[in-house]
């Protein structure tokens, strides 16, 4: 007994020393880089986490829908390499989807929301070498992600502090229903959540791709894949083979033919991506692969032919004739190489400029004056709102307050028909920096590559079909579609990792976070952009000016019978205060 009696101090001391190290052990992995890591990524996945999981008992929406999200989280769980496969596959298709299930939500954000619900609750397994984008591509996406949620919780506190009812709204809606929110965006949590889910799946292609290299060649087949599918729904719907609700979106356009989406140049844009990517792929394979990647190229030139996007047909013609000129001079020396790619591009400017001007010639042709006046309204805004821009999502509900009076008889509210001036209008010169940084620096990881490597088709293709994409966001928003802008960013991504230089990390030594002046400034803006948001959402609405572009009218005048009038050409606008309950206006015909 005296030996058990002695004997149990030292057990007990045994215990409390174990269950000691036990707890310095969890302390020393949560402090560790896998740690803060493995933090940081379920903090990220709380959002997404939460969306899935109202959507999923959600008793109003079919159960093949929400199996479909479901199985596509539970996927990128266990394997997010063929979860990014399946996203690519099924995102362009989404619309479609979402009709032939009869569930009336976005069906390919739900499906990338899925992707990150999964993938972001696995732990995280280092690489110690792989294809790594410079600092500048890395501070430029995430400053560019940063400044984009910025501004949503700015216009959500904004619409907390001025009117708290619709603030209760909003978030009831969004937190109850977000993906069945189809119009309607006060704070622009949709709009700005597109950018940074886009911005997301580039993310994702780098990492997964780095651990599992032959998504270099499957996520090329998937959108392959989807491209096929929606060509041959185009196909369909022009032999009048469609679900209903697609006939009758296809019978308010006209002759133009797209099914899988609603926007017509948005449709052109993804086809002339996937044409690029396709004749790159099949330049680069060999017997039955080049068949099949033949049959993609065929399918969106079908596509293209279908939806007749005259800006998305230039852009994919400019952006084929400058690859092929650079594939066929890959032997002569730089300066005969860049003497002809000058050459080729003044010929297509040229004959389209010369194609543009016999369109100008035609009466009932405004499209190059609205396009003058669109950019102007874009002008303004920045004007308005120069450093951090007029909110995200809130270019088309404010653009009234902005247009000439020609744009607002013919549009009342409308995007810029110009995503980089729309971009630059709602996050400012700030957020533009960012995406500008962001660009510059993937093409300058691609210009080494295809430097290094003239004969790497899948690169060239790739980056023809990103180039051909960009050039037709001059002229449209294709970036505004979620099927079209989706595909869009896992191809960005897939250029990004090929053309990324190898890089070997020892981490030997080194601590986790090494502060070095660059990172010092990045952190620095970083708070300095989470300082202003309290003083920004106390900000008032930009006040415009009503000069005679806006509302059309010219200097106050008075008549002989000492009245006051203000003239007008052919269009004017009058802006009223808000819920007016009526309004009188005189006017008067002037004689002849």
């Amino acid at each position: 007994m005296g030996a058990r009696r002695d004997r149990l101090p030292s057990l007990l001391g045994s215990s409390a020393c174990a269950r000691g190290d036990r707890r310095a052990s969890l302390t020393s992995q949560m402090s560790s880089p896998q740690g803060v890591r493995a933090l940081g990524r379920v903090a990220l996945a709380i959002v997404p986490l939460y969306l899935i999981w109202s959507l999923a008992i959600s008793p109003s929406l079919a159960f093949a829908a929400r199996a479909i999200i479901v199985a596509v989280s539970v996927l990128a769980l266990i394997s997010p390499a063929e979860a990014l496969i399946v996203v690519a596959l099924i995102t362009p298709l989404g619309d479609l989807i979402g009709i032939g299930l009869e569930a009336p939500i976005r069906v390919a954000e739900a499906a990338v929301v899925a992707f990150f619900a999964g993938w972001l609750l696995r732990p995280v397994l280092t690489h110690k070498s792989g294809p790594s984008p410079t600092m500048a591509v890395r501070y430029g996406a995430w400053g560019l992600a940063a400044i984009v949620l910025a501004s949503i919780a700015v216009q959500a506190l904004h619409i907390r502090r001025t009117t708290p009812g619709a603030w209760m709204v909003a978030t009831s809606i969004l937190g109850r229903a977000y993906f069945n929110v189809i119009a309607g965006d006060p704070i622009g949590a949709i709009s700005g959540a597109r950018l940074v889910e886009g911005l997301g799946l580039s993310a994702a292609v780098v990492v997964l791709l780095r651990r599992k290299p032959m998504l270099a060649v499957w996520l090329p087949e998937a959108l392959g894949v989807g491209c096929v599918a929606a060509a041959g729904a185009a196909l369909l719907l022009w032999w009048g083979i469609a679900f209903p609700a697609v006939l009758a979106r296809h019978a308010l356009i006209g002759d133009r033919v797209v099914a899988h989406v609603s926007d017509l140049n948005a449709a052109g844009s993804y086809f002339a991506l996937l044409l690029c990517l396709a004749a790159g792929m099949a330049a680069r394979e060999r017997s039955s692969k080049r068949l099949g990647w033949s049959v993609v190229a065929a399918s969106a030139l079908v596509g293209l032919w279908l939806c007749v996007s005259q800006s998305a047909n230039a852009a994919a013609l400019l952006a084929i004739a400058t690859a092929a000129s650079w594939s066929m001079t890959r032997h002569w020396s730089p300066q005969h190489r860049h003497r002809l790619l000058a050459l080729v591009v003044i010929v297509i400017a040229v004959v389209s400029f010369t194609l543009q001007r016999e369109r100008e010639e035609d009466p009932a042709y405004r499209g190059t004056s609205f396009r003058i006046q669109f950019a102007e309204t874009s002008y303004r805004m920045i004007q308005a709102r120069p450093w951090f821009g007029i909110g995200v999502g809130q270019y088309y509900p404010t653009s009234p307050l902005f247009f000439t009076p020609p744009l607002a008889l013919a549009y009342g509210a409308e995007n810029a028909h110009d995503y980089f001036l729309q971009l630059a209008a709602e996050i400012g010169m700030v957020g533009f920096a960012a995406c500008a940084i962001l660009l510059a620096g993937t093409a300058w990881l691609v210009a080494q590559r295809l430097a290094g490597a003239p004969d790497d088709y899948r690169v060239l293709g790739l980056a023809a079909g990103v180039a051909a994409f960009l050039l037709t966001c001059i002229t449209g928003h294709p970036l505004l579609v979620s099927e079209v802008a989706y595909s869009f960013w896992i191809a960005a991504g897939l250029l990004l990792v090929l053309s990324s230089p190898i890089r070997v990390d020892s981490g030997a030594g080194r601590p986790f976070v090494e502060m070095t002046p660059k990172r010092a400034i990045f952190a620095a803006g970083l708070l300095l952009l989470a300082v202003s948001i309290p003083t920004r959402a106390r900000m008032p609405l930009p006040r415009v000016t009503h000069t005679r572009a806006i509302d059309g009218l010219y200097e106050w005048e008075s008549g002989k019978d000492g009245r006051r009038y203000r003239r007008t050409d052919e269009y004017a606008s009058v802006f009223v205060d808000g819920n007016p309950r009526w309004a009188e206006i005189p006017m008067r015909a002037p004689r002849e």
